[in-house]
């Protein structure tokens, strides 16, 4: 036995090795006969492509023999036309007219009609069944539309397939000894001759013959279809996308394709008939050329099987003497295998009750006779405890009798049932758990057990109570969050829409909060946001919604407060006014005492708001407007308000695309001396929009100061100015004047504001000393030391600087006498309202009598009359600027202006 054990091994190899060197020996043989037809299969077609080709542009040459007669006819015809005298149609010419169509007709018998047409399309004369022009519209239409083009000596043949009597029309041009166009000369084709001269051939089998135009209609084919008379199938759409690429081409060629006529599959020379849109197309059938090559796949394909089958038989036998012999040991090994099998059952079922989920096992009287470690890790019950009791002990009383029906009745109807239930622990607790029961069957059918698992959903009913609390409320506060404001508040307004009674929704910022958090530190301000939250709260109805949207803005969604919108807006004012002495009380954080204050806005939500998002959007607009108004007060949403954002959001958007839009142009308005001639002009930006017009620059400028816009555009008109600057230098009457241009704090703070200058200042070719940057007070707020020192930069190339609007803002004497300044300019609204107001004429007296004293130039801007010139001269001032001189003014109208004056000499 030992033995035999021993040698089994080697005779099971053997038994595989003969197995595979019989499929290797068989797949060779197979891949030596495929791999031979393949080569004769390509052969075969390659030689039918061949013969095919040449059969085709042999029909070709044929047929263009055939047409090109036509066209000799035609051209006798048009000579013969030619000479008869002064174009007109006489007896000899009908004679001999008749003669050549005589002689024509027996040479070429397709010539159904031939005609003489004038060059306004009268029909001079005419032979055949119908003469010409015939009934058919759309051959009247070819033969006036050959009548105008004059690029061409003939025409291409014309067909009709439509009209059902399957002729070809043709024309040629016919032209006196002068070379004066006398008209056409017209031919019409029986393309039935086509088929005729088919029928004439004889075909191998398998062999097809057709004609086709230029458009894929069939004119002519031979052997006729199966399944339509060959005069129905004339005029015939072929759908082959491949013949038509060939024809498309320039060369004929051949391809094998599914005949769209026979349906099979053949391969189709395609012979190109010369000057004529028409093709020849031969076809052999792919199944009559590879006949031979069919034959020859059988006899291989039987030879081959044949082989196969007789060496399978002796494999078999083989194989079946060494099975024999292995199935005596597979029965041994076979016992010990359902040996060890049992035993693993015995232990995976073990180890699969003892699972994380909890389990018991009941009779069919509901009686518990088995549970696992984790049910007693659950239940806070031993085995002990509740073996032979009924599993109604776990019952915590919060199903109903109804519930423990429908859970039965599932059991009982499809075998098993699944669910959450609340059970109740040996310690009392009530807890949530998954349970699944199932009924185990006999195999009568009868239920022998119930099979029950259960596992503990109290960390995860935790954790989506923790996911809901983040997603939904503020960590901070405890507060809802913006998401679930606007959830409720989208069902406020639809709510709203359905109601009588209106709701409003405060927006609320606090005033001083950031201060407080940057020099304080985070967590102090955490601990007074929730401080304001609780405030906030307190002063809320119960049924309101308090939410932190964020940072330091909260939001009050006040819902049923009266039915009318006085009376809301009067309950809403009398919940802001109490908020905001809610909020104005002294904050204690640790030792520190610290005020605080509010600013709210405040929208109604039945006042045409259609979105949440925009709702929130008007509050937060009616917030701003209190924070501007002075904060620690409230604002109700002024549509206006809305407006005036609005507008600013397209001023910005438009404005981002102005200057490369080529919208943004430079007015100028000229300066002058005491003499009234032109020292100087100011550069002033416009903006022509292309569909608002000209907007006036106190609406855009602000937005895009705001936007930091004025940077980039700042830079732009800086550039723009020195360029005009520069050319101004070539001109004697214009090199000495001054341009002034105003430049934005925001600009002018940039840290490469000097090496931007200076470099445009040197790609320009502009003179330093003639350019004059208007700067304004509020530059000089923050960090002076830091301005002052660029203006000695700047200085120090030989730009000057002017304080524009001085007197309007936090004029300071300090800073004016260490500042690099070259010239003050009295701001218009002084001048203007020079004789209106004392004051304006003290001040004015001052800031001359100043800029005298500090050694500066001192000019006077919105200077609109006379009055005002002589006032300003009699008190020290003597450069002007304003309405009284010129309007600021496009370069173009700048220029002529500057001709017509007289311009000072420089300094």
């Amino acid at each position: 036995m030992i033995h035999a054990r021993n040698q089994q091994p080697r005779r099971r190899w053997s038994a595989l090795q003969a197995a595979m060197i019989y499929t290797m020996a068989v797949t060779l043989v197979l891949l030596v006969i495929v791999w031979a037809l393949k080569e004769r299969h390509d052969r075969e077609l390659d030689a039918a492509e061949g013969r095919v080709l040449a059969q085709a542009e042999l029909m070709a040459e044929w047929a263009s023999g055939t047409f090109n007669s036509t066209d000799n006819t035609l051209s006798g015809l048009a000579n013969l036309f030619a000479l008869s005298i002064d174009g007109n149609i006489d007896q000899r010419f009908a004679r001999a007219f008749e003669s050549l169509v005589s002689q024509r007709q027996q040479s070429l018998p397709f010539l159904d009609a031939l005609g003489i047409i004038s060059h306004t399309g009268e029909t001079l004369y005419t032979i055949g069944n119908p003469g010409f022009p015939g009934h058919d519209m759309e051959e009247r239409a070819f033969i006036r539309r050959f009548l105008q083009d004059y690029d061409q000596s003939h025409s291409d043949s014309y067909w009709n397939p439509e009209s059902g009597d399957h002729r070809m029309l043709y024309l040629r041009r016919m032209f006196d000894a002068d070379g004066f166009f006398l008209g056409v000369a017209a031919a019409r084709l029986d393309l039935f001759f086509l088929t005729h001269a088919l029928q004439r051939l004889t075909l191998d089998p398998g062999e097809s013959i057709a004609f086709i135009d230029g458009n894929l209609r069939l004119i002519a084919r031979r052997p006729d279809l199966e399944s339509l008379p060959m005069t129905q199938a004339l005029g015939m759409q072929v759908d082959a996308p491949a013949v038509a690429e060939l024809i498309a081409g320039e060369r004929s060629g051949a391809v094998t394709i599914r005949s769209p006529l026979a349906g099979d599959s053949r391969i189709f020379g395609i012979g190109r008939v010369e000057g004529m849109p028409i093709v020849a197309a031969v076809g052999f059938s792919v199944r009559s050329v590879l006949a031979s090559w069919y034959q020859q796949v059988v006899i291989l394909t039987f030879g081959w099987l044949l082989t196969a089958a007789l060496g399978l038989l002796i494999l078999l036998h083989y194989l079946r003497l060494s099975r024999t012999e292995a199935e005596l040991q597979c029965s041994e090994q076979a016992l010990r295998q359902i040996n060890h099998s049992l035993q693993a059952e015995l232990r995976i079922a073990d180890m699969a009750f003892e699972t994380h989920l909890g389990m018991f096992i009941t009779d069919a009287d509901g009686i518990i006779r088995k549970v696992n470690v984790t049910f007693e890790r659950i239940t806070g019950y031993s085995a002990d405890e509740v073996l032979g009791e009924n599993p109604r002990l776990l019952n915590s009383g919060r199903h109903d009798a109804s519930f423990y029906r429908e859970m039965w009745g599932s059991i009982h109807e499809k075998g098993s049932w699944q669910g959450e239930v609340w059970n109740r622990r040996k310690n009392g607790d009530t807890y949530p758990q998954w349970v699944t029961i199932s009924a185990v069957k006999d195999v009568q059918g009868e239920v022998t057990h119930y099979v029950a698992t259960i596992s503990d959903l109290t960390h995860r009913k935790a954790a989506e109570q923790e996911a809901h609390r983040l997603a939904f409320f503020d960590p901070l506060t405890g507060l809802p969050n913006r998401r679930m404001l606007l959830d409720r508040l989208a069902e406020a307004l639809e709510a709203s829409r359905q109601s009588e009674q209106q709701s409003v929704l405060l927006f609320i910022d606090l005033d001083g909060f950031k201060h407080i958090n940057d020099s304080l530190g985070h967590q102090l301000g955490d601990e007074l946001l929730q401080l304001m939250a609780r405030r906030i709260q307190a002063v809320s109805r119960d049924a309101d919604l308090v939410a932190r949207l964020g940072g330091d803005e909260f939001v009050i969604l006040a819902e049923g407060l009266g039915e009318t919108i006085d009376g809301t807006s009067q309950a809403a004012e009398r919940l802001a006014t109490k908020l905001l002495g809610k909020l104005t009380q002294p904050c204690w954080l640790g030792e520190r005492r610290h005020l605080l204050s509010g600013s709210i806005g405040i929208t109604l939500l039945g006042d045409g708001v259609g979105r949440a998002e925009e709702c929130l959007q008007q509050a937060e607009m009616a917030m701003y407007q209190a924070k501007q108004a002075g904060r620690n007060t409230l604002r109700f949403f002024d549509p206006v308000m809305q407006a005036v954002a609005v507008r600013r959001a397209m001023i910005e958007s438009d404005l981002r695309q102005a200057a490369r839009r080529d919208e943004l142009k430079l007015f100028y308005q000229i300066q002058v001396d005491g003499k009234s001639q032109v020292t100087g002009v100011e550069a002033l930006l416009r903006w022509e929009h292309p569909e608002h017009g000209m907007i006036p620059p106190n609406d855009f400028i602000p937005v895009a100061e705001e936007s930091y816009l004025i940077v980039s555009i700042g830079n732009w008109v800086l550039e723009t100015a020195c360029r005009q600057l520069a050319r101004w230098a070539s001109d004697p009457r214009t090199a000495e004047l001054t341009m002034a241009i105003n430049i934005s704090p925001l600009q002018f703070q940039q840290p490469d504001f000097v090496a931007s200058l200076s470099a445009v200042l040197e790609t320009t070719g502009a003179r330093p000393e003639r350019l004059k940057l208007e700067l304004t007070e509020t530059l000089f707020m923050e960090e002076p030391e830091a301005v002052r020192e660029t203006m000695r930069r700047v200085q120090a190339m030989g730009v000057c600087f002017s304080l524009d609007d001085f007197g309007t803002g936090y004029s300071s004497l300090s800073y004016l006498s260490c500042l690099p300044l070259d010239q003050l300019k009295i701001d218009q609204s002084f001048v203007r309202t020079l004789f209106q107001d004392v004051s304006n004429e003290m001040i004015c007296a001052t800031i001359i009598s100043l800029g005298r004293n500090l050694g500066l130039e001192v000019i006077a801007e919105g200077v609109e009359t006379q009055a005002h010139r002589d006032w300003l001269e009699a008190h020290g001032c003597h450069a002007y600027q304003g309405y009284l001189y010129s309007r600021p003014l496009p370069i173009h109208a700048l220029t002529g202006l500057l001709e017509s004056s007289t311009c000072a000499a420089g300094r």
